[in-house]
């Protein structure tokens, strides 16, 4: 097996993925590899990347820092998400890729710990359910005197595709650090 000289093979790997991790150690025996980190400067060269208070390159600062505390640098998200959007609302697109790709990857990073996701997102983005009617479970009658059950804290994540329930304030304060 040859590469021609005029042919690059390009790879990308996520380092944070640790099911990998022997392909990884394979790969690097036998290649050279250059680190692309999150360049959120980057998102300053675009026309968008700043609208209705919202800079996309301090927003994506603020919840890579928040994430490096929690976990670590590895688990950084890439500013690809807010690339080309093109003649796409710039809020409408930020909610789908928080919708979409942000929020689902923190619930695989934070898998389980929803108020971890919530210290990098704010409030706005998880809720805790605290009225003991939402989310109510009623158990079979004949067993619950036998166990002394306490109710776990609940929380469900917010429809971020609605502005009255997620704000653009609440994306601001991520930029802001609140």
């Amino acid at each position: 097996f040859s590469v021609p000289d005029n042919v690059y093979l390009l790879g990308t790997m996520n380092t944070a993925d640790r099911s990998v991790e022997a392909l990884d150690s394979a790969l690097r025996r036998r290649f050279s590899f250059v680190e692309c980190p999150s360049m959120p400067k980057e998102l300053e060269k675009l026309t968008y990347h700043q609208f209705q208070g919202i800079d996309l390159s301090k927003l994506l600062t603020m919840i890579n820092a928040r994430i490096e505390m929690l976990l670590d640098r590895d688990h950084h998200i890439g500013h690809s998400y807010f690339m080309n959007w093109g003649d796409t609302d710039p809020e409408t697109k930020l909610r789908q890729v928080f919708k979409n790709n942000i929020i689902p990857l923190l619930q695989e990073y934070f898998y389980g710990d929803p108020v971890k996701i919530g210290l990098v997102l704010g409030d706005a983005f998880v809720k805790e359910l605290k009225n003991k009617e939402e989310g109510k479970v009623d158990f079979a009658a004949a067993y619950l005197k036998a166990v002394d059950i306490e109710p776990k804290p609940r929380y469900i994540f917010q429809n971020v595709m609605d502005p009255a329930v997620v704000p653009l304030q609440a994306f601001k304060d991520i930029c802001d650090g609140k």
